[in-house]
């Protein structure tokens, strides 16, 4: 695996592909305040270079780039997610909430051996929970002792606990989403397979999980669902975990969509809130009521 810090270019950024039409239409349904609660900024490298070692190597993924991207779809709040490429170094995501703090928000990667102060410092700038690794790509699988150790560590400052699994570990978080006493965020709609169906063991086991008053569901990722089959497989998904819990899910783009060997282009991923959410009052929830909520906008 190459570790040098060379900038390329970023991947699913289709803005020079989209049609006016398609763009207008999309304004139009997106509600004042329209929030995207998952993306990623990497680079510039030479101000933020990436680890020696890192678990995969990003594209250059700017936060310039992604406010182009809101500005061409019409959104005006926006949720960073550290990056697992850069580990616990933030400044490229703290550099990004500064540039817009007021409609910015923080997911961070933090450990038992982060600081008070530094936990301290990154609620003052905008982080609002953290978030916690199990996919097996990245090299483990779901580890419940290490959330109730972080979760210890966050609950003083009212942070919500971000999870990201594969689908077949989602009944192993029953027990520790009902005993957490902070909010539990599972990403990417589970990472379950669209095409294996709404009646998968693994989606019953998260519509069972959001059924818990403190956890939420991420409606992002809707192109790692499909896994190179058809993207609008991924609405009925959305669209139950919607109808079983409205006030508990939120909605995001997962730009710049790293890890994927294909790429339905930005376009198509807003194309599908319309039937994600349908009515003005579903896309308000979804879009500005909820993330208003869970980061505190």
């Amino acid at each position: 695996m190459k570790t040098d810090n060379a900038e390329s270019p970023p991947t699913g950024n289709t803005v020079l592909s989209t049609t006016k039409a398609n763009i207008e239409t999309i304004h139009r349904v997106l509600p004042t305040g329209a929030c995207d609660c998952h993306v990623h900024v990497y680079g510039p490298f030479v101000d933020y270079p990436l680890p020696i070692a890192v678990p995969f190597k990003p594209p250059l993924a700017s936060i310039e780039a992604l406010e182009r991207l809101w500005e061409t779809f019409g959104i005006e709040r926006g949720v960073i997610v550290q990056g697992s490429a850069y580990g616990q170094d933030h400044r490229a995501l703290l550099a990004a909430i500064r540039r817009a703090p007021e409609n910015r928000r923080g997911v961070a990667l933090v450990g038992q051996d982060t600081p008070d102060a530094l936990l301290e410092q990154l609620q003052m700038s905008g982080v609002r929970g953290a978030r916690m690794n199990f996919v097996r790509h990245l090299g483990n699988g779901f580890d419940e002792t290490h959330c109730r150790q972080l979760v210890r560590r966050i609950e003083p400052f009212a942070w919500h606990l971000e999870v990201h699994v594969d689908a077949d570990d989602l009944e192993r978080l029953q027990r520790f989403v009902q005993e957490s006493p902070v909010n539990i965020v599972i990403d990417h709609i589970g990472r379950v397979d669209a095409t294996r169906g709404l009646n998968q063991a693994p989606f019953r086991a998260l519509l069972k999980l959001i059924c818990n008053p403190h956890c939420w569901v991420k409606l992002s990722g809707a192109d790692r669902l499909a896994k190179q089959g058809v993207l609008e497989t991924a609405v009925a998904f959305a669209r139950t975990l919607i109808d079983t819990a409205p006030d508990r899910v939120v909605w995001g783009t997962d730009w710049p969509h790293v890890n994927l060997d294909h790429s339905y282009g930005d376009e198509a991923l807003f194309s599908l809130l319309p039937e994600i959410a349908p009515d003005d009052l579903s896309r308000k929830r979804l879009l500005v009521d909820n993330p208003a909520h869970l980061y505190g906008f």
